[in-house]
Formats: C-alpha cells, sequence, structure tokens
C-alpha cells in the first residue's frame, strides 16, 4: 500500500507561490506525496472582530469538514489571518487528529518591523508545517531544542529549531497513526 498523501490547502486568500513553496521540503520530511487542494474560505465563525484573529480551533474543524479531508491522508491549512487559541495571544499553528493548519501572518519579517526577507519567511512556514504535520502524527512536544517538534512560543524559538525532526522522533512519524490536536509550537 503506498503512503498515505498530505493534502495543502490555502483558506482564505494566499499567494499560490507561498503554498508551493512548502510541498518539496514536505515531501522530504515526511517522504510522502504532496498535493495543493483547493482553497477554502475562512469561516466567518472563527473571526474575533475585538481581537481581529481568528479562533485556530474553530478553523481547524472548519478545515477538518471540508471536501479536502477525505481519505486517510493528512490535510495542512495555509492562512494568512492572524490565529489565536482561547488563552494565549496567538499561535502559530494547531494541530488535530489528521488535519493542522498554519498562520502566516506572524511568520513574515515586516510583522516585526523588520525588512521583507523570503529566505527567513520560508524557513519559518516549512518549520511550523512540519512541526504541525508531526502532531497529525502522534508527535508530542520535544524536549530538544534543535528538534523540528520543540515548541515555539516566540518567533526567535521557530528561528532557533531547524524543520528537521530528532532522532527520537523522525521514527516516530512513520510509527505514528494517531495525533491530537496541539495549540501553538
Amino acid at each position: 500500500m503506498p503512503p498515505m498523501s498530505i493534502t495543502l490547502v490555502p483558506i482564505g486568500k494566499v499567494d499560490p507561490a507561498e503554498i508551493r513553496m512548502l510541498k518539496d521540503p514536505l515531501e522530504g520530511a515526511f517522504s510522502r506525496a504532496v498535493v495543493i487542494g483547493e482553497e477554502i474560505p475562512l469561516p466567518a465563525a472563527a473571526r474575533n472582530a475585538a481581537r481581529n484573529q481568528y479562533d485556530a480551533e474553530t478553523a481547524l474543524e472548519f478545515l477538518s469538514l471540508s471536501v479536502e479531508t477525505a481519505g486517510d491522508g493528512r490535510v495542512l491549512g495555509v492562512t494568512n489571518a492572524d490565529l489565536y487559541f482561547p488563552g494565549m495571544n496567538f499561535v502559530f499553528g494547531m494541530a488535530g487528529r489528521r488535519c493542522a493548519l498554519i498562520s502566516l501572518h506572524r511568520l513574515r519579517p515586516p510583522f516585526y518591523s523588520l525588512p521583507e526577507d523570503a529566505a527567513v519567511f520560508r524557513h519559518r512556514a516549512v518549520v511550523e508545517a512540519v512541526h504541525e504535520l508531526g502532531h497529525t502524527f502522534g508527535l508530542a512536544h520535544c524536549k530538544d531544542p534543535w528538534c523540528v517538534m520543540r515548541f515555539s512560543n516566540t518567533i526567535a524559538e521557530t528561528d532557533r529549531k531547524g524543520p528537521a525532526f530528532c532522532t527520537v522522533c523522525r521514527p516516530r512519524v512513520f510509527a505514528g497513526e494517531g495525533g491530537q490536536r496541539r495549540p501553538a509550537g
């Protein structure tokens, strides 16, 4: 049986080039085919006007109900919306059992009043994509400071780690079929 695939789903308006930049790194990280699915809208129910953010849990639930989640593969939603989880100021992403999502909003250097830097942005997006998809394979947060599964509470922590799994987490990606809901990362 061929390994399951990973589907990338734009949520709201996302530059197609930013979705495509994730394809090859994710294929390498997970040794699975990555396909690009159809865009779905940002769920209006997730919008918190007072915060000017979207509730990540509601957005993830909306993604999990989309047609793109049919089958046994994994799905990664990618959005430009700023995400939060109740009790947290923001999250870079969130994962459920088979679906995960990331926000590109806080991964862009201009968010931190820095000049555009395509390489930095790409690194951050790949790290967060691999991290959140790792949760869909049953991985928890890792204590290794260089492992992609290390929790990131700040952009500096995302910048510090690479997009690779440590020697403990890597074998679990191919053994894990579970998955658990985990905010942030």
